[in-house]
């Protein structure tokens, strides 16, 4: 039976760094059970840990504290996994594409590849798509990874009006233009001919980048 005339008094006490003791009248039904030791379990926080300990009925194992994890990557498992093709992986109205295709040449030069110009933005949910193909279809991103090298360009941009001026218009984004290891202009595809569904043809892309490997 369980006494409501009075206050119950009851302590909790740190034994160590790892236990507390609840010292209190023994509970005589589950709920008053589950009580003191939800009682016992929010004065853990607060607890002053003692020199010395009295005897009490349970002893409660406290939670060891939790680890603080490695903060994240700064770059996503795409954008790990397609930086190896791509001299410019991310799309910045701010970067300057004429700069960005010098750098681009001299990496073709030097491995013997042609040069894609990925043109679109972080607006155009095809763009990201088409980046994430490219990247985790092993059949197109080994064959790009062997042949070309990719540089997106960002538009609408500061630098990209001028820059553009000297390709064909595009219709659409995302856009490709096909460049020789020189800088020549080869050739002006739309992404559109190479979808299929919310995807992408496999062997339609795979054509587009056969017709025009070096």
């Amino acid at each position: 039976m369980i006494n409501r005339r009075g206050p119950v008094i009851a302590t909790v006490i740190r034994l160590n760094h790892d236990q507390l003791l609840y010292n209190g009248p023994d509970p005589m039904i589950r709920r008053t059970h589950k009580f003191w030791l939800v009682f016992a379990a929010l004065c853990c926080a607060t607890t002053i840990g003692c020199g010395s300990a009295s005897t009490g009925t349970a002893v409660l194992d406290a939670d060891p504290p939790e680890q603080v994890s490695e903060p994240p990557l700064a770059t996503s498992p795409v954008e790990a996994a397609h930086a190896d093709f791509y001299t410019v992986s991310t799309y910045d109205e701010s970067f300057d594409p004429t700069d960005d295709l010098a750098k681009t040449l001299v990496r073709a030069a030097n491995e013997n590849k042609r040069v894609i110009l990925q043109i679109g933005g972080d607006w155009c949910g095809w763009c990201a798509r088409i980046t994430d193909y490219m990247s985790t279809n092993e059949t197109i991103r080994s064959h790009i990874d062997n042949n070309f090298v990719v540089m997106k360009v960002t538009f609408p941009g500061e630098h990209a009006k001028d820059f553009l001026s000297a390709y064909p218009k595009c219709n659409a984004y995302p856009h490709f233009f096909v460049l020789d290891e020189n800088g020549d202009f080869l050739h002006s595809q739309g992404t559109g001919e190479l979808e299929k569904g919310k995807g992408y043809d496999q062997d339609v892309f795979m054509a587009f980048l056969t017709k025009w490997t070096p």
